[in-house]
């Protein structure tokens, strides 16, 4: 568990750095490039809720 833990932590940093690369590139923002940011910020989310998951199982466990 503690493995799939850091590939997941690992997975989480990477995206956040490449949403944040494609945030910083874009000099103008185009309909589709803010629904592209956007729908990698859900899912950095989705991913951060996972890391949650984690949390509370190892507190409760």
């Amino acid at each position: 568990m503690e493995r799939l833990k850091e590939k997941v932590k690992n997975i989480a940093m990477k995206y956040a750095d490449l949403v944040e690369k494609r945030i910083d590139s874009a000099e103008e923002l185009t309909g589709t490039d803010m629904s592209d940011i956007y729908n990698s910020i859900q899912m950095l989310g989705h991913i951060t809720a996972t890391l949650e998951r984690f949390s509370r199982m190892e507190n409760n466990g």
